[in-house]
């Protein structure tokens, strides 16, 4: 007679959980993955330099992020200032601080007017 606690292919049948069963079979998970023996070294290699030059083209350099903190920097002086550049671009900030400061009003970049 079969067990419902046991898988089909049981051959005992007196398992008293499925759980048991399962166990008991010794059930394996092989055969899906590659193994080393047939990793190819030169695609490796050809793969590692592409990924690396990748990377080395879209890599941030230390003056590059300099220039961002230093562009970002005045942008948020600015607008402390109450001055609205039209962009976060270092030359339209400093238009907007030179417009502000011969005015001694704020410059708004956005409406190219200055502010009340």
């Amino acid at each position: 007679m079969k067990n419902p606690n046991c898988r089909s292919g049981c051959k005992t049948q007196d398992h008293d959980s499925y759980s048991d069963c399962l166990q008991s079979a010794n059930l394996g998970f092989a055969g899906c993955f590659p193994t080393r023996q047939h990793w190819d070294k030169d695609k490796e290699k050809k793969w590692d330099k592409e990924v690396n030059s990748y990377y080395d083209a879209v890599r941030w350099d230390k003056d590059k992020e300099k220039k961002w903190d230093k562009e970002v920097n005045s942008y948020y002086d600015a607008v402390r200032q109450g001055i609205e550049p039209r962009s976060t671009r270092q030359p339209d900030i400093d238009a907007a601080v030179k417009l502000s400061n011969e005015a001694g009003k704020a410059f708004d970049g956005i409406k190219l007017a200055y502010k009340e």
